[in-house]
């Protein structure tokens, strides 16, 4: 009853805002919206209208939950509804699944060793099993990869208890590889966990969920909220600011309305094995163009399946120790949303076929699809207020409309509705960040202190929203093309993330010169046609000429460290006043590497006990394969060590005939030879002991990527 109420209500209000803001912009427009042009702007007006008024209601549901409930969140939630059970519930074994592509290992490293550190400290680790499942096709990757496996192994024992699995097809990107560990490993586990390459979990945030799970078994998920930690550029910066800021009035409202028909967001999340299994797997679509092939999107998909199925999906706000990083630049941010732009309006074909869908799915799914949406819509809205100014300016006014009308129809100007729509527009955007900051600075004391001083919580406030509104121009115009590109399905690749470089110039510039064109042809047009017009398009205009320095700006590792010195946009992560698995993050902690200047490819092939674990692993082949590796060995053989590119090499690791025929010419090549001096130096490394690979490098643990069928 209570989810009827709350969602009933929050329904009405941004419905009768919204028929507010059209009435107001009904009488700001000159013939009060009875023109087909006027039409077509109250037409894109009114959904851009609803969905900031709804992110807004949102906030504002979140914050009375906070002061109602306080720090024990809200009664209805999923951690007061079982506050007597949870804390003794028994434990059962769990997964954690972290599938990677082509992902910085070294974090990738930092985080399983953070998160395995943190939840021996609870003394219940033996519950868990870690899996990292690679689609990394690139041997350099997958090579270092599994040097940092084999690493944690010996840290921590985990012999037959971390297991990694590449695989040589990587069909279906990330829910294959999940697909592929639920079939060799799913009956063996109540539950799993999924976590990204750049996740961070508290041991008692991984048993809290374990635990929770144990008090019903309805539960099919229980979704966390990660908190954005280490970051470094001032972009990354200022995203971990606004999520820690802002991020518990929104997530404590949409947890609110949501209730046990939450989303899965793909990660940081604990999943009941067995109903996922039975209901949640995801055919490839059958239609045309965009909605033909496999969901990108997969995630929300899946909830929506398993409350479908009769389970319980839940995203619970108060579990703390949940950690990601934010890309260090807008355009790595872009890079990403371009694959979740397509992956969104993939569901459409669900919102339409699918007849079993609950209604909150169908809002979640539906919003997932405007979210991105919007930006066409705004800019469609944009074009067409200019045609409006335009015709009125330049052309002649039509006082006879309707040819049947009696009396002149007189365009009407109401200058005090455009104040008042302007006025509450900005409320609206505004006022969730108005009252995360009072949530903050008046009631939480515990968490303001995180933020460092109120002067400067306060000019990061201030600095960020001055920083958004210049950035929004940016986002539209990108994801306008994103929109497009995807109906007219365009293609796109799951590939690995850029978490630690800069912006450069020359990228930038490529990027944002044709939306800096755009602007300036605009606003010209806009000057000739009105001055006064002019200066209202020069919020957008001016953000597009600037996006290029603005983001190669925001980008810089430098600026970032500067601010955090100064205090600017600190948050409780970097304060030491949030969850003490961030103390077992090292990010100067480091995976195995190949000795000297080797890269791992030519160090699997020369150092003798490597090549022996890599040609066992090897499988025979034969026929066209095996043709194909040895021409692949015969070209890196004449081309010398570094002359072949490493996804290329990858058939000679792929074929045990090709390794030892490389191998072997390699050590008995000539010492003048490129093959000859680089096993000189390799000699000279082992010899002096500065390149010896070490035991839990070349020796085979029990546990390996296909060892269990």
């Amino acid at each position: 009853m209570i989810d009827v109420v709350r969602r009933t209500l929050f329904v009405f209000l941004v419905f009768v805002q919204t028929a507010a803001g059209v009435w107001g912009m009904i009488w700001v427009l000159p013939y009060h919206g009875t023109q087909w042009l006027e039409i077509a702007i109250l037409a894109t007006f009114a959904p851009l209208y609803a969905f900031i008024a709804a992110g807004s209601w949102m906030a504002i549901i979140g914050f009375l939950v906070r002061r109602l409930y306080g720090r024990r969140g809200d009664r209805h939630g999923l951690m007061r509804r079982h506050a007597d059970r949870w804390p003794t519930a028994p434990f059962a074994r769990t997964a954690l699944v972290m599938p990677i592509y082509h992902e910085d290992v070294s974090r990738v490293y930092q985080g399983l060793r953070a998160t395995w550190l943190s939840l021996m400290e609870t003394g219940e680790s033996e519950w868990f099993e870690l899996f990292l499942l690679s689609d990394s096709r690139d041997p350099e990757i997958w090579l270092a990869e599994q040097a940092a496996w084999r690493s944690l192994v010996a840290e921590f024992g985990l012999e037959g208890r971390f297991h990694y699995r590449r695989r040589r097809v990587n069909l279906k990107a990330k829910t294959g590889n999940v697909g592929d560990f639920l079939r060799r490993w799913g009956r063996d586990f109540r539950y799993f966990i999924v976590l990204d390459a750049d996740s961070v979990m508290s041991g008692k945030a991984l048993t809290t969920l374990v635990r929770l799970m144990e008090c019903d078994p309805r539960i099919g998920m229980i979704q966390t909220v990660p908190r954005l930690f280490n970051a470094r550029s001032a972009f990354a910066r200022m995203q971990q600011f606004v999520t820690h800021l802002y991020g518990p009035l929104f997530t404590e409202g949409l947890a609110a309305l949501q209730r046990s028909e939450a989303v899965f967001w793909g990660h940081n999340a604990i999943i009941r094995t067995e109903p996922f299994i039975r209901h949640c797997g995801l055919p490839r679509m059958r239609g045309i163009g965009l909605w033909r092939g496999a969901v990108l999107s997969h995630d929300f998909l899946e909830a929506a399946l398993m409350v479908r199925a009769g389970y319980q999906v839940w995203l619970e706000p108060r579990i703390a120790g949940s950690f990601e990083e934010s890309p260090p630049s807008l355009d790595d941010e872009l890079i990403r949303d371009r694959r979740w732009s397509k992956g969104n309006l993939q569901h459409l074909r669900y919102l339409l076929a699918e007849t079993r869908l609950r209604l909150a799915h169908r809002f979640a799914l539906f919003n997932g699809i405007f979210a991105y949406v919007a930006s066409p819509v705004w800019f469609l809205f944009l074009v067409l207020t200019t045609v409006e100014v335009a015709r009125f300016k330049l052309g002649e006014i039509d006082y006879f409309p309707n040819a049947e009308a009696l009396y002149p129809v007189w365009p009407q100007w109401h200058p005090e509705w455009a104040v008042w729509l302007v006025t509450s527009t900005l409320v609206t955007l505004f006022l969730p960040k108005v009252l995360a900051l009072v949530d903050v600075l008046v009631f939480d004391p515990v968490r303001r202190r995180g933020f460092g001083s109120r002067r400067r919580l306060l000019q990061g406030f201030f600095l960020e929203n001055l920083v958004s509104v210049l950035l929004a121009p940016i986002r539209m115009l990108a994801h306008s093309l994103y929109v497009v590109t995807a109906l007219v399905n365009v293609s796109v690749h799951w590939a690995g993330q850029n978490r630690s470089s800069e912006l450069t110039w020359g990228m930038a510039w490529a990027r944002h010169a044709p939306g800096a064109l755009l602007a300036l042809t605009w606003s010209g047009i806009a000057y000739l046609i009105d001055p006064y017009f002019f200066f209202w398009t020069l919020p957008i205009s001016i953000s597009l000429l600037l996006a290029a320095p603005v983001t190669v700006w925001l980008s810089r590792f430098t600026l970032g460290q500067r601010w955090r010195q100064k205090g600017l946009w600190l948050t409780p992560p970097e304060t030491g006043r949030d969850d003490a698995v961030l103390k077992c993050f090292d990010p100067m902690a480091q995976p195995p590497g190949p000795a000297g200047e080797h890269s791992w490819l030519v160090w699997t092939l020369l150092d003798p006990r490597q090549w022996q674990r890599a040609a066992a692993r090897a499988p025979r082949r034969g026929g066209r394969a095996r043709e194909a590796a040895w021409r692949v060995a015969e070209e890196w053989i004449e081309k010398g060590p570094d002359g072949l590119p490493g996804r290329r090499a990858e058939r000679v690791l792929d074929d045990v005939g090709a390794m030892r025929r490389v191998h072997e010419h390699a050590w008995t090549s000539g010492a003048t030879t490129p093959w000859g001096r680089r096993v000189e130096r390799y000699a000279r490394h082992v010899c002096a002991g500065a390149g010896a690979a070490p035991d839990w490098i070349t020796d085979e643990p029990s546990s390996d990527e296909g060892s269990k069928p």
